[in-house]
């Protein structure tokens, strides 16, 4: 049987892929901290709701969960993104994701890429 935390992870993604923001919020705690490899640290489960609603409206994509090892305490996911604008750019890179658990809700988010190529921040440069 699956741990209990890597099952909220992938609840989580599906979640986030379906624009369930309620869903998304429910997992989130109030004083959540989120790092996005080359972005500022977001504080607040407000703010990173506001950031990804943002993001559902104006991308499209898909978050393949390649494989998630989770205790009581974090999550670490490896994924493939794939992800295409309006405009029809596209990317696509893999990166792991490290959570820090506590109490059934995400604390603390990490995503890490094996670099943050140019096209990376070039890609989500306009969506603030």
């Amino acid at each position: 049987m699956e741990h209990p935390n890597a099952q909220l992870y992938r609840r989580l993604t599906a979640a986030f892929q379906a624009g369930d923001i309620d869903t998304v919020q429910g997992a989130l705690a109030a004083g959540l901290r989120w790092h996005e490899a080359g972005n500022p640290e977001v504080l607040g489960r407000q703010a990173v709701l506001q950031q990804m609603s943002g993001a559902i409206r104006r991308i499209d994509g898909s978050i393949a969960v390649h494989d998630v090892l989770a205790n009581d305490e974090h999550v670490i996911a490896m994924i493939n993104v794939a992800l295409r604008k309006p405009d029809g750019s596209e990317i696509a890179y893999p990166a792991i994701e490290v959570a820090h658990i506590s109490d059934g809700l995400i604390t603390e988010r990490w995503s890490f890429m094996d670099s943050c190529p140019a096209e990376v921040t070039a890609f989500f440069s306009d969506l603030g």
